[in-house]
């Protein structure tokens, strides 16, 4: 129960950067999402289930509170939470370099989810120039920015996390 109120806080807190600071950096078209690094720590860190209820109120938020298609981000924040959440157990929570790729991919992964689910395909938007101009640098964007947020966020929670498996 700590954990998923982490979770939800973090979640928030990330939403207000999201709106407000992230928004105004330079590659900003290109990400960083940390909602959806949040969604992939929780899957990740504390199974499919909780992937999945902090993906869905992920996507939830997003749609209320920033505007963006609504049942858009649940279906595939809740898509990459429960994916994030069948890697628990089979990659070690230290492998950065491992986790790095995961996330490039998580972020790729979404990012086509999001094309393939909006209009844009009925429009014809040509796929190779939206993977050069948008999948790619968004994918690798939010993979930096986001094992920050993973380092962070590995050593904050507050049971299950990283601290308590030193402890045993």
């Amino acid at each position: 129960m700590r954990q998923k109120a982490f979770y939800i806080i973090s979640l928030l807190l990330i939403i207000i950067l999201q709106a407000t600071f992230f928004y105004r950096l330079p590659a900003a078209p290109y990400g960083p999402d940390l909602i959806l690094v949040v969604v992939f720590t929780a899957g990740f860190l504390s199974g499919s289930q909780t992937g999945i209820l902090i993906g869905f109120l992920a996507g939830f938020l997003q749609g209320i509170l920033l505007g963006s298609g609504l049942g858009l981000y649940i279906i595939s924040r809740m898509l990459i939470g429960a994916a994030a959440g069948l890697l628990k157990g089979n990659v070690y929570k230290e492998s950065l370099p491992l986790l790095c790729l995961i996330l490039f991919f998580a972020t790729f992964i979404h990012e086509v989810l999001i094309f393939l689910l909006l209009e844009q395909v009925i429009l014809r938007i040509s796929f190779q120039s939206v993977l050069i101009n948008r999948f790619l640098p968004a994918s690798f964007y939010n993979m930096l920015v986001g094992m920050l947020l993973y380092i962070i966020m590995i050593y904050l929670i507050p049971t299950g996390g990283y601290q308590d498996e030193q402890k045993n």
